[in-house]
């Protein structure tokens, strides 16, 4: 049992979090936890955060019948609350707490990384289901599966008590293994905080996710990124990330393997062999070598496939399993390749500068196309960094460029499609309506050529505003006009 809130009050004092706490709240046993006043009810512990939180909010949860409130300020409301410094600190610890700590109670790896967070995570989740099939979760970019269910997610990774509620969840589902991303907005909103990692993967960092609403500089981006090793006991580090030295230096005191294609490395590459049927290599690991195999494609993905590996080992998973688990893996919106008419079709969630370098390299590499078609947009409220290194990646590797909607958000979709638009030459077109900007691709493409549909990956949804709106995916909307062709043709 979680017990009363005196237990809560005095693990906030150790944290040095807590200000104060009003002696009513001490006995109280609440029934749920939430920082969302439409989901408040009767015994609610409801938590005041967020950038745009109102007093009204907490007024709302205290109709509904919430029983007590945390927040950094009195509010003046007539509830037993508690006052902390870092009310995000706060909620996690808090969150914790609530749901009894399950975090702790299975092996999590985490993974961070400007790219390849989403395919090195369910990479590491086939190898250990090839060993305990059903008993391993994964919170990711795409979806939070605990083991029995699954859910759309909207959140890298999720927020405080959403993440802890899942945690429980997957516990109480028989998982004993969690698999998660760890986001750089994670580690500066402490959605993580208190949590251990036994393992901690660091794929790469690169300049992203800078802006108003994310990052205030290249700096902060990498700082956040680097902090999440300091939780970690046994880190994985990719040697040829930028900003090794600050990266190695953010693993001090810990176990630190490194992986790539120098013979220093813990983990070694080489002999790497890529086609459009997938690819091999080899690996070098505590003085011998493995061969293996496995259907995902692109070099960059070798990489990917190496630290996931290379977890496994530290767990203690054999060869046998590692290369059964990845042989024949899957993953939905990555490297998706389909083939209609001569010309190939790639889907991949590719939506910055080095997940899309990364693609564009791989298509070359795998197909030598005759001729690149490109289908992307650019996320609303983000970096105009990342449309800046869009529009210049286009117009370096693709020969037909077509702009259009990925989840705008408050902008509009014509603005952000001009501005990265300025940034290309080759030809170009805007289609906000993104199954005809993919439809439009694939009318012009012939044989020997490769269709490149990018950034939504397996999503279903586009946010709108505040909203999320359906949407078919890029894969089904290629599958839809593959069909229409088809039937065309009897």
């Amino acid at each position: 049992m979680k017990g009363t809130i005196s237990d809560l009050i005095i693990l906030l004092e150790q944290e040095g979090l807590l200000i104060e706490a009003s002696g009513e709240a001490e006995c109280l046993v609440p029934d749920s936890l939430t920082t969302n006043s439409r989901e408040a009810g009767p015994g609610a512990f409801f938590i005041c955060k967020g950038f745009t939180f109102k007093k009204e909010y907490l007024e709302m949860a205290a109709e509904k019948g919430a029983v007590l409130y945390m927040a950094e300020t009195d509010f003046g409301v007539v509830l037993p609350h508690i006052l902390v410094k870092d009310i995000r600190k706060a909620s996690s610890a808090a969150a914790r707490w609530f749901y009894e700590n399950p975090g702790d109670e299975m092996f999590v790896t985490g993974i961070t990384g400007t790219k390849g967070k989403t395919t090195t995570a369910y990479i590491l989740k086939s190898i250990l289901d090839a060993g305990s099939p059903g008993r391993t979760a994964v919170f990711s970019t795409m979806e939070v599966n605990t083991g029995k269910m699954s859910r759309l997610s909207h959140l890298t990774t999720p927020e405080p008590v959403e993440l802890q509620s899942y945690f429980r969840e997957a516990k109480d589902n028989g998982c004993d293994h969690v698999v998660m991303e760890v986001s750089s907005q994670a580690m500066k909103l402490s959605r993580v905080y208190g949590q251990h990692f036994p393992i901690g993967i660091f794929l790469n960092v690169d300049e992203d996710h800078i802006g108003e609403k994310e990052h205030a500089s290249l700096e902060e981006y990498v700082s956040c990124k680097i902090s999440f090793l300091s939780q970690c006991d046994t880190v994985i580090v990719n040697k040829e990330t930028r900003f090794f030295d600050k990266v190695m230096a953010g693993c001090a005191g810990k176990r630190v393997l490194l992986y790539g294609h120098d013979e220093t490395c813990d983990g070694v590459i080489r002999n790497i062999e890529v086609s459009a049927g997938g690819s091999r290599f080899e690996l070098g690991y505590k003085g011998r070598w493995y061969a293996f195999e496995s259907s995902l494609v692109g070099r960059f993905n070798v990489e990917n496939l190496t630290a996931a590996i290379l977890a496994a080992f530290v767990m203690g998973i054999g060869p046998g399993t590692i290369a059964e688990g990845i042989r024949h893996i899957h993953i939905p919106g990555r490297m998706m390749l389909m083939e209609y008419g001569g010309f190939h079709i790639v889907v991949d969630y590719a939506h910055n500068y080095l997940s899309f370098l990364n693609v564009y390299k791989a298509v070359q590499e795998t197909f030598a196309p005759n001729h690149i078609h490109s289908v992307f947009g650019c996320a609303g409220e983000r970096s105009p960094i990342r449309k800046r290194d869009m529009g210049i990646l286009a117009d370096k590797y693709a020969d037909f460029v077509y702009l259009t909607a990925d989840d705008p958000g408050y902008e509009d979709v014509a603005e952000i499609c001009l501005e990265v638009q300025s940034h290309i030459k080759k030809p170009c077109r805007i289609i906000p309506d993104r199954e005809q900007a993919v439809r439009a691709a694939l009318d012009a493409a012939e044989p020997g050529d490769v269709v490149i549909l990018a950034g939504k990956g397996a999503e279903v949804t586009q946010r709108v505003r505040d909203s999320y709106e359906p949407y078919i995916s890029d894969a089904k909307a290629a599958q839809k006009w593959m069909a229409e062709r088809q039937r065309n043709r009897v």
